[in-house]
């Protein structure tokens, strides 16, 4: 294994200490960004930093929490972090134990007296998950310079709050969102373990995935529209039943990501009008989404997703609308960081496996302005974002030696 090794007692109270800090009543672990948990959350992170691992502690304008440790001479940041914002009814290790992963590097970098060229820097990013403002990754989005003082305005939450106000609340500056913004020129590299969040490492039983880049997100609208009518007096021949139209819409989406190569499809969310018992559904609104690391297999989907769409309108006698509601680019890891990896790996005798990630990471932000690296560790069972996710805590010591093995490569090379 490799020269550090992490405290796994120590690790294991991180984590479930976190756990602890959650929304009563709520299912599993539920601590939804902006909440009172979460800034609590935040806190008691903060105060880790400072004690174990005397980090300068600092929030950007964005409202992302950072623990800084100088290098020894001022040159751009080496930095490590994820969030510990959950879904609700999520599970306890989800973006969390890449927090505790960072913070237990700096505190193994202070114990040892490891001196590095570059500073440390360990990143809480604020609100990785869906928030209440219909946009996820939002700190990563600030650091990166994707938030403009418009959309700060315009999002706003159920009580009518906006986006700013409610950075500011977290500690940031909506003012000054501009001076987020970051860039090569202060980050040297990115690096973030996270869960998988599926069952590849698990089923292999491998402990180390190393993240070769993230799926583009192809999402829209489906609007299936027939007719309303009484469910006891209407003839089936006669029916115009807006759900069996969907029924087939969902179907066709299946069929059309199984036919085809390293693309996955899901229909997630429905809403039906009247939804009543004794009424033949009117109304269908449905929420798609295409995912693959390939963009012209995901373009080939949902041009795919259209055509099937056209010939259930034509056989059903119902008008089927769809609308695209986002679009992300599949994000392609450095090549570099890749190998760094492998070889930190590979120099700490643990086995592992390359692989993309079907899920949004703040990391897809991140490479957008530094080079940017990513490991997993295996989910059991492949659950997550329930309260049945677990990971092995004896599975992230693995992952903090793996990546403060690639941060002492990283600070003694002189290119990435």
């Amino acid at each position: 294994m490799g020269a550090i090794k992490a405290n796994l007692e120590r690790v294991t109270r991180d984590v479930n200490d976190l756990a602890k800090i959650i929304t009563p009543h709520e299912i599993g672990f539920t601590r939804i960004s902006f909440s009172k948990e979460d800034r609590r959350a935040r806190k008691h992170v903060a105060r880790l930093m400072e004690e174990e691992a005397n980090l300068t502690i600092s929030i950007d304008d964005a409202g992302n929490l950072i623990g800084r440790r100088q290098g020894k001479r001022k040159a751009p940041s080496i930095v490590i972090g994820s969030h510990i914002d959950t879904v609700r009814g999520g599970g306890r290790f989800d973006g969390t134990a890449g927090v505790v992963a960072g913070l237990e590097i700096a505190r193994l970098f202070k114990e040892k007296h490891i001196e590095t060229i570059h500073p440390i820097e360990v990143v809480i990013f604020l609100a990785e998950e869906p928030s209440p403002f219909g946009i996820s990754t939002i700190g990563s989005r600030g650091m990166a310079g994707k938030l403009s003082e418009d959309l700060l305005g315009s999002l706003k939450d159920d009580e009518g709050r906006n986006l700013g106000k409610a950075i500011e609340m977290m500690g940031g500056n909506p003012a000054k969102i501009i001076e987020a913004k970051r860039s090569s020129n202060d980050i040297r590299v990115f690096l973030e373990l996270h869960i998988e969040q599926g069952p590849i490492l698990f089923s292999k039983k491998i402990p180390m995935g190393v993240v070769t880049g993230i799926c583009g997100i192809h999402r829209g609208k489906v609007e299936v529209m027939g007719k309303c009518d009484h469910s006891g007096t209407t003839p089936m021949e006669v029916r115009n039943d807006a759900l069996t139209a969907a029924s087939e819409v969902i179907l066709a989406l299946e069929k059309i990501c199984r036919q085809l190569d390293e693309v996955v499809g899901t229909i997630g969310r429905i809403e039906i009008f009247p939804n009543s018992s004794n009424v033949v559904p009117g109304n269908v609104t449905l929420i798609m989404e295409v995912r693959s690391l390939v963009d012209s297999m995901a373009m080939e989907a949902v041009s795919l997703f259209r055509k099937a769409l056209k010939k259930i309108e034509e056989e059903r006698g119902t008008i089927i609308q769809f609308e695209s509601e986002i679009s992300s680019n599949p994000v392609v890891f450095n090549s570099k960081m890749v190998k760094l990896i492998v070889g930190a790996c590979k120099r700490c005798h643990i086995s592992y496996q390359e692989m993309s990630s079907g899920a949004g990471h703040d990391a897809s932000h991140m490479a957008s302005m530094a080079p940017t690296g990513m490991i997993f560790i295996p989910s059991k069972d492949g659950k997550s974002h329930c309260p049945e996710e677990w990971s092995k805590f004896e599975h992230i010591c693995l992952g903090a030696e793996v990546l403060a093995e690639t941060i002492l490569m990283i600070d003694r090379e002189e290119t990435v």
